[in-house]
C-alpha cells in the first residue's frame, strides 16, 4: 500500500466509525425519530416490497413522508457501501461489500425487533442494501478519479 492508500484508509477509518456511531444514535435512541423507551409494541413486517408499495402508492397523501422514509433509507446506508472498501484490508468486493452491508442491515432490523425501538420491517434491509450499492458504486466512481489523476 502506499502512502496515499494509506492516508485514504485511515480518514476512512475515522469517518466511518463516526458514520456508524451517527447512525446508531438515529437507529436507536433519537427521540425525535420515535426512538428510545419503547412503551408499545411496534409493527412487524416481513413480506418483501408491502411497505415500500404502500408508500408509492399513497404517496398522493404521504407526500414527503415517502420520499423521507424509502430516501432515507437509501442514503443512511450508503456512507456503508463507500467506506468499507476503503477500509478493508483484504479485497472488499462489490459482493462482499453488499453481503456485509446487508448482514448489518439484518441485525439492526433484529435489534429493533428485540428491543422493540423502531419496528422490524424487511422493505428497510431491501432498502438499505440498495444503498449499500449505491454508496460501493459511489466509491468506484470516487476510486476511478482520484486514481485517474495520478
Amino acid at each position: 500500500m502506499n502512502k496515499l492508500e494509506n492516508k485514504f484508509r485511515f480518514i476512512g477509518m475515522i469517518l466511518f466509525i463516526i458514520y456508524l456511531l451517527m447512525l446508531l444514535y438515529f437507529l436507536f435512541f433519537a427521540e425525535a425519530f420515535g426512538r428510545g423507551m419503547a412503551v408499545e409494541a411496534h409493527g412487524c413486517n416481513t413480506t418483501p416490497f408491502l411497505e415500500i408499495k404502500r408508500y408509492i402508492n399513497n404517496f398522493d397523501k404521504l407526500g414527503m413522508i415517502t420520499v423521507i422514509n424509502l430516501g432515507g433509507n437509501v442514503l443512511a446506508f450508503m456512507p456503508f457501501g463507500f467506506f468499507r472498501p476503503i477500509i478493508g484490508r483484504r479485497k472488499n468486493s462489490f459482493f462482499r461489500t453488499l453481503i456485509q452491508g446487508c448482514v448489518f442491515s439484518c441485525v439492526v432490523e433484529i435489534i429493533q425487533l428485540l428491543t422493540n425501538v423502531g419496528s422490524f420491517d424487511v422493505d428497510d434491509i431491501i432498502l438499505n442494501t440498495f444503498g449499500v450499492f449505491l454508496g460501493y458504486i459511489v466509491f468506484i466512481l470516487w476510486k476511478f478519479i482520484i486514481w485517474r489523476r495520478k
